[in-house]
């Protein structure tokens, strides 16, 4: 979904238009965005500060300002008291008291549980039997707050946190700002009226493109133009004091001029570039994958934002929000899906499991860490060069292609090359930035130009003699003794491979086995040695991090994890061809369309599965162990 089309655009617009207010309020605005106040760092006495952080439970870290039940009770209960203070005129809402790090990332996960119990919509729809407030509760109370509440927004404002600053009656931001709704890649829609009041804010094609792709990475200069924000801190000011001017200018309005810039009042606008509403959802239908192909969620947001227009209120809409939501959260086996995979993918790479481990220390593992450092890749092959492009990608440098055979050598710097330009005729990656990464790249047919490399990964075939010939000049070639030599081995021993490195140098070695196309593919085996340290496992999944991939830390056994879930079914794959194939009449097709997206409902079947990787790799491991024969000689192996 990130790389669709949503709606189709003509001519780029400010959508600003369907929150424009009385003449007199909006030239009250801009003489006092052009005012150049100078506050204290102590607020006035008549604005009240709310600073989500605060409502952390003691012991319990919320770096990301999670909206749990205990930060939602303290929201509500500081919202009660300044509303009820007579004395307060105006509130600012803000992630932390410093006007520092994130507003907020959204609802409490770990709160949904997907059970068929009501509790379990991680206080995002329906009320608590005890009493905690809903996110829906805390957006209701700021949106129809009689005193002005100015929502101040830094670094990550997402899911349940964008959908309180949309309830609040001014949002200013500073440039840190990342703001998103990305509730669809967890199998939901947003829960808290972000379907309905983003529409009627900034227009139904600005909320498909943020609903619809899960967009997390909205900046501070798009929501001006799109009319999320009403002013940005500039560069000599911080964003407390943007707030605080705002708030003691909103103080003066009157209620008229408040209810104004309440969302639950106002109709969703016309679209700006001409089209019908209807058809802007009708266009992004079209582009979206099919319910049963993962795009549930992404279905039911494009129904949720049409509900925003199609029915005769803002009641009514966000009352069809809350039964679609629901409707996902109790029933959507998909949806539970990609919840745990959120949380399997955060568990594998956590790092929780490794700081248990003892570990040695490393020089060149905060440079890594950092994204920095000289990459050695060995084998110009399939998985060689996209090992390298995803290394060149995410700003290593620089990045030694080795490979023995030049041609291979050559056809691999090609493929690296028409690669990366090719990302740049998608869009992908600007012009500038692609020229740096071509630099970057290095090849030579002589592995001793790897010498001064702070991470090296092998990735020839499997075959354990040649991987310990490698693994061997490489103890005696490389400089940094605490250089990272790893290897891409789908299946063979690390523990052999690393024998052949000195016992001082074993324990940065381990496995990082990428899955073809490995500059595709997400996945990336650690495998951890028996001489294998913490610390180098820590800085492995820290690389793989940054290359945007996910770590997952696993056992030295014979296929890792991965390979040894694929197993039977191949097997079995290949078996039938033999048993039925030929005059028995089964294709290859018909194994994988048996197991495919018509069939058992995997995307691909097996035998596709292996030329994408290329068969060669499945062939040179059977060879390996001894399940192949030469035709020509007859030799096992």
């Amino acid at each position: 979904v990130d790389s669709i089309s949503i709606v189709p655009h003509t001519v780029t617009k400010n959508c600003t238009s369907n929150q424009t207010v009385e003449n007199e309020v909006e030239d009250s605005k801009q003489k006092i965005v052009s005012q150049s106040l100078t506050m204290s760092n102590k607020s006035p006495p008549n604005i009240a500060i709310i600073a989500i952080s605060n409502g952390t439970q003691s012991g319990q870290p919320n770096p990301v300002n999670a909206l749990s039940a205990h930060v939602r009770q303290y929201l509500q209960k500081s919202l009660a008291t300044s509303l009820s203070d007579p004395k307060v005129t105006a509130i600012v809402l803000i992630g932390r008291p410093d006007g520092k790090g994130v507003f907020s990332a959204g609802a409490d996960i770990k709160e949904f549980s997907g059970s068929d119990d009501e509790s379990s919509t991680g206080g995002v729809t329906t009320s608590d039997p005890d009493g905690i407030p809903t996110l829906n509760d805390l957006a209701h109370l700021i949106e129809k707050s009689p005193k002005p509440i100015i929502a101040a927004l830094t670094g990550a404002t997402l899911g349940g946190g964008m959908e309180l600053a949309l309830a609040a009656q001014y949002r200013v931001a500073d440039e840190s700002l990342k703001y998103g709704l990305p509730e669809v890649k967890i199998g939901l829609i947003p829960g808290a009226g972000g379907t309905q009041r983003l529409p009627r804010l900034c227009g139904v094609r600005h909320a498909l493109d943020v609903i619809v792709r899960g967009r997390i990475n909205g900046t501070a200069s798009e929501g001006l133009k799109f009319g999320f924000l009403d002013g940005v801190a500039s560069e000599d000011e911080g964003i407390l004091e943007v707030a605080l001017r705002w708030a003691s200018w909103a103080s003066t309005l009157s209620p008229e001029k408040l209810d104004s810039r309440r969302l639950c009042l106002k109709t969703v606008p016309n679209d700006e570039e001409g089209m019908d509403n209807s058809d802007l959802c009708d266009f992004a239908l079209q582009s979206v994958p099919p319910k049963d192909m993962g795009g549930e969620s992404v279905h039911a947001t494009i129904e949720a934002i049409r509900a925003s227009f199609e029915l005769s209120s803002f009641q009514k809409g966000m009352e069809a929000e809350k039964n679609i939501f629901n409707d996902l959260l109790y029933h959507s086996l998909a949806g539970r899906a990609y919840r745990h995979i959120f949380f399997a993918e955060r568990s594998s790479s956590s790092g929780r499991q490794l700081s248990k481990m003892k570990s040695a220390p490393s020089v060149v593992g905060s440079q890594l860490k950092k994204g920095k450092g000289a990459i050695g890749v060995i084998g110009a092959g399939t998985m060689g060069r996209g090992i390298a492009i995803s290394f060149l990608r995410a700003g290593f440098g620089p990045v030694t292609l080795v490979d023995v055979n030049p041609k291979g050598l050559d056809a691999g710097i090609k493929y690296i090359q028409t690669t990366i330009h090719g990302e740049v005729k998608k869009g992908r990656i600007p012009g500038s930035k692609a020229k740096g990464i071509l630099n970057h790249v290095k090849s030579s047919s002589d592995i001793s130009y790897l010498a001064d490399c702070d991470l090296v990964v092998e990735a020839v075939f499997e075959n354990l003699k040649v991987k310990k010939e490698i693994f061997t000049k490489l103890n005696n070639l490389v400089v940094k003794k605490d250089a990272l030599l790893l290897s891409n081995t789908s299946s063979l021993d690390v523990d052999v491979i690393a024998s052949s490195l000195s016992p001082e140098r074993r324990q940065y070695c381990a496995g990082m086995h990428f899955f073809s196309p490995a500059h595709i593919m997400k996945l990336v085996e650690v495998v951890r040695g028996q001489a294998t340290s913490g610390a180098t496992l820590e800085i492995i999944c820290a690389v793989t991090k940054r290359i945007k991939k996910v770590p997952v830390v696993v056992g030295n056994c014979d296929g890792f994890v991965g390979n040894r879930m694929m197993h039977p079914y191949t097997s079995e794959s290949a078996l039938l061809l033999a048993d039925y194939g030929g005059k028995g009449g089964l294709t290859i097709a018909d194994v994988d369309n048996a197991l495919g997206r018509n069939g058992h409902g995997m995307a691909i079947g097996p035998f596709l599965v292996s030329d994408i990787a290329g068969n060669d790799i499945g062939y040179n491991i059977r060879r390996e162990k001894g399940l192949l024969s030469d035709h020509r000689t007859g030799q096992v192996g």
